[in-house]
């Protein structure tokens, strides 16, 4: 009987230490400033701010205000830049891993950039001899259409005209973007090569051009022709005496 007692008692005490422990106590400063708590979140701090506290009142959480509009405008645009920021430097390294990987000297970085420059270049090649027959063939149109000048030109003849002005005004674009990619090409390998040798701490093997010391002299003008001479007059026949 006596065991059953203090069995009891012992359970008592704990049941009362664990309901004691789960008392949570919410505060917070309403408007006016003015701590405000109680065993449930008050009306005051609705939309505030506020604390909770365990039975021993040591704080165990904190809860901050609802943001407003604007600042989670700004929140949203920090965690935003953060992303990005975090993005570039994901996409960095990779690049930097990807670019060890594929050259193992600088040699290799210059190859690639050939074989590139030279697969553009051939459809350049192309694209300026097809540019060079429409020149031509315009020329032969510009022949007809002067000799039709002053009466209408044949439909035929119109719709060449109209065909040739379409193909140079194509193959003179083709031209200039191949000219374009390969400024791009050059600039991108050249970056690399550069990243290249930071990364690995080797030094470029391509001669850098000697600088002269001084300008050189201007090339001599070539001296001017001396004035032509008005040609001298015919002798005149001797008199007969």
């Amino acid at each position: 009987m006596r065991l059953i007692s203090v069995l009891l008692f012992i359970f008592s005490a704990v049941l009362a230490q664990g309901v004691a422990a789960q008392v949570r106590i919410y505060c917070c400063d309403d408007a006016k400033g003015r701590k405000v708590c109680g065993d449930f979140l008050p009306p005051a701090c609705q939309g505030r701010a506020y604390e909770e506290r365990d039975n021993l009142g040591f704080v165990s959480k904190k809860v901050e205000a609802p943001l407003t509009e604007e600042q989670q405008a700004r929140r949203d645009a920090e965690m935003a830049k953060k992303e990005e920021a975090k993005k570039k430097a994901g996409e960095e390294r990779r690049r930097t891993i990807a670019l060890l990987s594929t050259y193992s000297s600088e040699k290799d970085i210059n190859s690639a950039r050939d074989r590139a420059l030279a697969e553009i270049d051939k459809n350049l090649k192309q694209a300026q001899q097809r540019l060079e027959e429409a020149n031509k063939k315009k020329q032969k149109l510009d022949g007809d259409k002067e000799f039709y000048k002053g009466k209408p030109l044949p439909d035929q003849v119109r719709a060449e005209v109209r065909d040739n002005e379409k193909e140079i005004k194509a193959q003179q674009g083709t031209v200039d973007a191949k000219l374009k990619e390969m400024e791009e090409v050059r600039g991108r390998f050249a970056e690399e090569k550069k990243r290249y040798l930071e990364l690995t701490g080797k030094k470029s093997t391509e001669a850098t051009p000697a600088v002269p010391a001084t300008a050189p002299a201007p090339a001599a003008l070539p001296e001017a022709a001396p004035a032509a001479q008005p040609p001298a007059a015919a002798a005149k026949p001797a008199a007969k005496k």
